[in-house]
């Protein structure tokens, strides 16, 4: 089959990935203790804004993904949100962070809540049109399955940014919370920069134009997509994997030392290790999933995290440096749960059509979207309302860690073990009724080819009745 996607194209595709993914990388590692240890605003505040952040996020990503596909415009139904989101990411991620530590409580708690879900919106509005531009740049499916793999591919390398250099910022400065805040700024330049690149090389080849469709129609015609409500249902329930990446910093400041290194660098090091099994997974995925199917590998993905992150929970008990090589193990699973669901929902919306005659690329991206922030919103609300229950001590001063009891230490460690072991074992329940694979998998996409044939046909011959031939190329 012909590929459309081009060299630049692609590049303008990676950098946009390894922009969104560094900077969401960032708000989810070290966000949450930067609220309670350096901004140090009560973890009941931010398991509270947390929650209502991530419930706002459910109702506003389905909305853009509304307004993408009723847009129509001569540069198309997504660039334009990603040129604008290019600029409003930039100026809320940098006040995100803002050091205003030293201001009363209750402005920093207003600051707080208002910027944070600000740079939600901002997100969104950037995010969701640019997975949805992925999904639009070539008819060619499988090229757009290896695409979003490799999007997601580049992404998920990216995210090891901040653990790399943030201890450089932060060893620049006394207070370390002006390194956060420079970081910020780097951070807020290259994927501003990122998704501008994005805007101007991105093409929107084969776009439905659904203006015209009312919301109630897409809301109908999107939950006749089985194998995308299965692939996101899957992806919710192992939600709590997402715990790991926030609580990594308390593990390092808390529970697991390593001589005199600060916790920034103790937290690169963990996140090495798990980093190791996780891009192994990334890596493999693509792979496997060509040869076994979506399925199998999903399956096999739920049953070695819970495995190996349940054993490393137990080991640890023990002896924390044991586990880490069950942990590395367990980071297989991270990986490949990290790479899945966007190829599939890529790949669902075929049958979408087929079911109903509508792709709605915008709507379906905008819940994966959605999923992957009500994930996150699990493993912010999940750490800080855990943070309560366990008796988290913050503290005093600014930076300033607090002694923990053992029961609080150990509860930060099920953090990155045990609860996302319970998930991932959970997750393997939807994809037991997932079967758009196969003999049926086939059948659809044979149907829908025959469909798409008549269809050209029929344009050909009312556009140039005189067309003795109607042809199509796959």
């Amino acid at each position: 089959m012909e590929k459309y996607v081009t060299k630049k194209e692609k590049f303008a595709f990676a950098f946009s990935s390894a922009g969104s993914y560094m900077i969401i990388g960032f708000v989810s590692s070290y966000l949450m203790i930067f609220f309670t240890d350096f901004l140090i605003v009560p973890k009941e505040f931010v398991f509270l804004l947390m929650a209502f952040a991530r419930v706002w996020d459910m109702i506003n990503d389905p909305i853009m993904g509304i307004i993408i596909d009723k847009t129509h415009t001569k540069y198309g139904k997504m660039r334009p949100y990603v040129l604008i989101g290019s600029i409003v990411i930039f100026i809320t991620t940098i006040l995100l962070f803002l050091p205003i530590y030293q201001a009363p409580m209750t402005t920093k708690m207003i600051y707080a809540a208002i910027m944070y879900i600000a740079f939600g919106m901002a997100y969104t509005l950037v995010d969701v049109p640019a997975m949805g531009l992925l999904s639009v740049a070539t008819p060619n499916n499988k090229e757009m399955a290896s695409l979003l793999s490799f999007y997601v591919t580049v992404g998920s390398v990216a995210t090891v940014i901040p653990l790399g250099l943030l201890p450089v910022f932060t060893s620049v400065f006394p207070n370390k919370i002006y390194g956060y805040f420079a970081f910020a700024i780097f951070a807020a330049i290259i994927t501003s920069a990122a998704y501008l690149n994005m805007y101007r090389h991105g093409k929107e080849r084969c776009a439905t134009q659904t203006e015209k469709i009312s919301i109630k129609e897409m809301i109908k015609a999107v939950s006749k997509n089985k194998p995308m409500l299965l692939t996101l249902l899957a992806s919710m329930i192992a939600g709590t994997r997402y715990l790991i990446i926030p609580a990594a910093m308390y593990v390092a400041t808390y529970v697991i030392h390593i001589g005199n290194l600060e916790p920034e660098t103790v937290t690169m090091v963990l996140s090495a290790i798990v980093g190791a099994g996780m891009f192994t997974g990334i890596l493999l995925s693509p792979v496997l999933y060509k040869k076994y199917g979506y399925k199998k590998v999903c399956l096999a993905s739920a049953f070695l995290g819970a495995t190996f992150l349940g054993l490393a929970f137990f080991i640890g008990r023990i002896n924390y440096y044991a586990a880490l090589p069950l942990i590395c193990l367990g980071g297989l699973a991270l990986g490949s749960y990290n790479v899945l669901p966007y190829p599939m929902v890529g790949d669902s919306l075929d049958y979408l059509e087929w079911k109903t005659g509508q792709r709605m690329e915008g709507v379906c991206f905008s819940l994966n979207s959605s999923v992957t922030k009500f994930n996150n919103a699990i493993g912010f609300i999940g750490l800080s309302l855990g943070l309560i229950l366990i008796k988290f001590i913050q503290p005093d001063v600014s930076g300033v860690p607090k002694p923990q009891s053992d029961s609080t230490v150990t509860g930060i460690y099920a953090f990155v073990t045990l609860i996302p072991a319970i998930g991932f074992l959970l997750s393997a329940i939807p994809m037991f009724f997932y079967d758009y694979q196969g003999t049926k998998k086939e059948q659809i996409q044979k149907e829908l080819a025959e469909r798409r044939r008549l269809c050209s046909c029929e344009t050909i011959a009312e556009t140039n009745p005189e067309e003795p031939v109607c042809t199509v190329n796959d």
